[in-house]
Order: structure tokens, then sequence, then C-alpha cells
């Protein structure tokens, strides 16, 4: 089990992150909303930003943020291959 300390850190290092790579994400979080709307292919869309994904929903847990994920997989690089 984690200590206090070691839960801080990570945390700490959790946001310092999220707020460097999505900070619009960030400041949604922060904003007095309950519910946030993410499309899947916003992170994932080719595969290599799982984890990514999962930091958001941790940063958006530690605001109390219900996270909502739409979209079918490859929906917006399908879409933008056909224009």
């Amino acid at each position: 089990m984690l200590t206090h300390e070691e839960l801080e850190k990570r945390e700490k290092v959790l946001r310092l992150a999220i707020e460097k790579v999505l900070p619009e994400f960030a400041k949604a979080c922060r904003d007095d909303v309950k519910a946030l709307i993410i499309h899947q292919d916003g992170f994932a869309a080719d595969y290599n930003e799982y984890e990514l994904l999962g930091m958001a929903i941790k940063y958006a847990g530690l605001y109390g943020k219900e996270i909502h994920i739409i979209g079918k997989n490859l929906e917006t690089l399908k879409a933008a291959v056909a224009n």
C-alpha cells in the first residue's frame, strides 16, 4: 500500500502532466460542470495514447467530474481521409 506522501507525489505528477499536455481539458475539469464529454479519437485515434486517456480520466476524478466518452473507433480519422 502506498503512503500518504507517495499518493500526494503521484497526484502532483499527474496534475503537472495533464496541465502541460492537455491545458484546455485541465481547465474544463476545474470549471463548475458536473461532467465532461470527450471523443475517444481525441486521445487514442491511432492507438498510441491509451495512457494519456487513463491519466485524463484519473485527473477528472480528482475534481469529482464524470467523463462520458463518445465516438466510434477511428471515426475522426476516417472522416479526415474522406475529405
